[in-house]
């Protein structure tokens, strides 16, 4: 089954019907809330990271807890992707201090009625699945803005986030191009306790692991 064109970049312009779906990653514990979403074109998918170590990684529903493709990720902030279709997708969290995703952190976008694409099958497979597996490249596919539960004002371009007096500025450029995937994202860490800054995806750590999502056949996840 073909992922390619499941989100979209088209400037994730907001249209009269289309809606925009919250998701809570860790709210209440180990949980994506709701974890079963019906998207059609053109609709909006946000995940909001709680303050806990989550992730959210696209995946694939034969090879439960493991990314679809390497994919990358960012500080805890806000991801928006857009749908293009009403194809099933599944996504999980990759932190394995709780074996998270095997203890049923995941979701599916456009779930099956029965079959593989379904909840239940899913959880199923990563009940006997080993340590979930993270993407390792920087973050594209969508929009990061900033979480709405952190104290920092909202920007719709550049996020910034304060943890345990360290702040991470992220400023993300995606283009996919139909047939190839190109992604170019510049990730520049400040910690206000110490003086190093960076970029890439080891710039983007803050003592939190990083992740991301899926875009046009890559995967793109937003580790926190």
């Amino acid at each position: 089954m073909k992922f390619s064109s499941i989100f979209s970049l088209a400037g994730l312009v907001s249209q009269v019907s289309a809606i925009t779906w919250n998701v809570s990653v860790g709210k209440n514990g180990l949980t994506f809330e709701p974890n079963e979403i019906r998207a059609g074109a053109g609709d909006i998918i946000q995940f909001i990271f709680w303050p806990r170590n989550h992730s959210v990684v696209a995946g694939e529903f034969t090879r439960p807890c493991i990314p679809r493709l390497t994919g990358g990720s960012g500080p805890p902030q806000l991801f928006r992707v857009q749908i293009n279709n009403s194809e099933p997708f599944v996504f999980y969290c990759s932190q394995n201090n709780g074996q998270h995703c095997k203890n049923g952190m995941f979701g599916i976008i456009n779930p099956g009625v029965t079959g593989i694409a379904t909840l239940s099958s899913y959880r199923n497979l990563a009940a006997g699945a080993g340590n979930a597996t993270s993407p390792r490249v920087p973050p594209f596919g969508g929009q990061i803005r900033q979480n709405p539960n952190t104290s920092v004002p909202p920007s719709s371009s550049t996020a910034t986030t304060s943890s345990s007096a360290t702040s991470t500025v992220l400023t993300s450029t995606s283009t996919i191009t139909s047939g190839t995937s190109t992604s170019v994202t510049t990730i520049t860490s400040t910690s206000t306790s110490s003086t190093s800054t960076g970029t890439g995806n080891a710039a983007a750590r803050t003592g939190a692991p990083v992740a991301g999502l899926v875009v046009a056949g890559a995967a793109a996840m937003l580790f926190v």
